[in-house]
């Protein structure tokens, strides 16, 4: 749908020729650029993130998400008039497994994670809210290395945690160039991040992963341009390439203990498209993607091998991407 949005404002003529990239990155852990890879942790973090175990052993996460998005923006960061009564939304299972090694490299336990995401997505747009083309199913496997640092202990307890981790995004995911929506990506994307928790105070604490994302190209892009009556006047043309652009952003979090065993806070995250998107080698200099979203949170102990978070996201600045409600939760078990 942003892939229309793009090619009748004229950012580029390209744009939607990529109709199998197009709103990969709703399918998983939220917000992206246009054509960002699906399965991006973007605002799946939050609270005490920077803490795990450097004892040898197993970990899940499973996170549950929803989003309703209902607004499509353009460059300027305006709500773009090209779609009636639009519509996309996307519910999300994301099972993670995380092992904790034996070994210690640099002072940190190393450890390994993998995660897949299942999701099921649909979009509408149009005066009698016309469905597009979508396909629900398995999305792209993430998996990657691990440094997990033991906390900083300073009168009696944890004031610093930190974690370094380098993933990287398989294009395994269901993907067909001829739908608009897709939970795959159909490229490899490089996704390092740096996590730190800071607790100013024994009821404070104040998180924050850093991102950089780099994405390989896109050599089946798709070039369907008749899914359904909004796109009939596009005129037909075949790319035979797309790379999405290269990416930083922050997830971040402040909370404060209100009870024993719950946290309350402000949650957020902070993307930013530093490179252009390309097609066929032409770079799309107006299609770079910024968005800010904050909401509250919490994070609630159920003993002291599962946690429960609770995140709601609402937009802020947006360009060139979708937005409206975004809602995770997200249990970690510790065997």
């Amino acid at each position: 749908m942003l892939n229309e949005m793009k090619y009748r404002s004229g950012a580029g003529r390209y744009a939607q020729a990529l109709a199998g990239a197009t709103l990969a990155a709703v399918s998983c852990l939220g917000h992206a650029s246009t054509y960002e890879p699906a399965g991006i942790d973007l605002g799946a973090t939050t609270f005490n993130d920077a803490f795990g175990s450097v004892a040898p052993g197993w970990t899940t996460i499973q996170l549950l998400q929803y989003e309703h998005n209902d607004k499509f923006y353009n460059n300027s960061g305006k709500n773009s008039g090209t779609f009636q009564n639009p519509s996309l939304n996307a519910t999300i299972w994301m099972p993670q497994l995380i092992y904790t090694s034996p070994f210690h490299v640099l002072g940190g336990a190393l450890g390994f994670t993998a995660l897949l995401p299942v999701t099921d997505l649909n979009g509408k747009s149009g005066p009698g809210g016309e469905a597009l083309t979508s396909r629900s199913g398995i999305g792209d496997i993430t998996f990657g290395p691990f440094l997990q640092f033991a906390p900083v202990i300073s009168g009696g307890r944890p004031v610093f945690a930190q974690r370094f981790e380098f993933d990287v995004i398989a294009p395994t995911g269901a993907y067909d160039p001829t739908r608009l929506v897709n939970p795959g990506s159909a490229f490899w994307s490089l996704n390092p991040y740096w996590s730190v928790t800071v607790l100013p105070t024994a009821k404070t604490e104040v998180s924050m992963r850093l991102h950089y994302l780099y994405n390989f190209t896109n050599n089946n892009p798709g070039n369907n341009l008749s899914d359904g009556p909004q796109f009939a006047q596009a005129d037909p043309f075949v790319i035979q390439n797309f790379r999405a652009g290269q990416a930083v952003w922050a997830n971040f979090g402040a909370s404060y203990k209100v009870l024993p065993n719950l946290e309350v806070g402000i949650n957020g995250f902070w993307f930013r498209q530093i490179t252009d998107d390309s097609v066929d080698g032409v770079k799309q200099s107006a299609d770079r993607t910024t968005n800010l979203s904050l909401g509250p949170g919490a994070e609630l102990t159920l003993g002291h091998k599962d946690f429960l978070f609770a995140n709601i996201y609402l937009p802020v600045v947006e360009r060139n991407t979708y937005s409206g409600f975004h809602m995770n939760l997200r249990w970690i078990h510790a065997f």
